[in-house]
This record gives structure tokens, sequence and C-alpha cells, in this order.
């Protein structure tokens, strides 16, 4: 059997490419690089500098649903980001509300600590302890 080695990147469709730049670049600390329109797509491609986690976002000529993000649809529930412990959770709560960022607070999952946000388009969003 072939082994997957990781996920290579992950695509958010937003509906404001350059204010969703912004927000990623601000609020997670991801480096603006590649950008590119091509097949009625408008694609920018942000990397963490830390970790090598790229997330590329997209813009749509023509949007195919204008109702916004809803984790209960089929499709994306949410994207979570890994982070080192309870200390970096800690770190990253401040970051969000220095951004003015609303968030769950740090809670207990099943696999570890998190903390739950949303992008500009209501995306959900976590941060996500590995220990």
């Amino acid at each position: 059997m072939p082994v997957i080695q990781g996920i290579h990147h992950v695509t958010l469709t937003v509906s404001d490419i350059d204010a969703s730049i912004d927000w990623y670049r601000d609020v997670l600390g991801l480096k603006p690089g590649a950008r590119s329109q091509e097949n009625r797509l408008d694609k920018a491609r942000l990397r963490d500098p830390r970790s090598g986690v790229v997330v590329v976002l997209v813009t749509h000529e023509e949007p195919a649903d204008v109702d916004g993000f809803d984790p209960r649809r089929v499709g994306l529930d949410h994207v979570s980001f890994a982070v080192s412990d309870r200390n970096a959770l800690v770190a990253w709560q401040a970051k969000l509300d220095t951004a003015h960022v609303s968030h769950s607070g740090i809670k207990s999952g099943s696999m570890g600590d998190l903390i739950c946000f949303r992008d500009p388009d209501g995306i959900a969003v976590e941060l996500y302890t590995l220990s």
C-alpha cells in the first residue's frame, strides 16, 4: 500500500480574497506567497514559515452558494491546525484576543485541548494540541 506522507495543502473558498489574505496573515501568521488567476479562479497561496503548513485561498468567478459557510452542509466541517501543547494554546488565545477574534476559549476535546473560532467567511477553524 502506498503511504500518504501528510496533507499537502488545504484550500478554502472565500468571498473576499484580499480580506482573507490579510486575516490569515494577521491572525494566524501565514505568509502570502504566489497568487494566480486561472480557470476563472483567483488563488492565493499562504504558508506558515515555522511549520510549512500551506493554505490556499480561492474565489470563484461564479460562486455557487451565497448563504455562507455551514459545518452541517456536506463538505468541509472545519480546518484544525496542530499546536504543540496547552502553553501554545494560551499564547494563541492571547493572540486571538489581541486581534479581536471571537473564540471559544481553551476547551478539552476528545484528543486534547483546543480553541475554536471563525474566519471572516465563518469557516470554522481550530487550534488543537498534539499532546
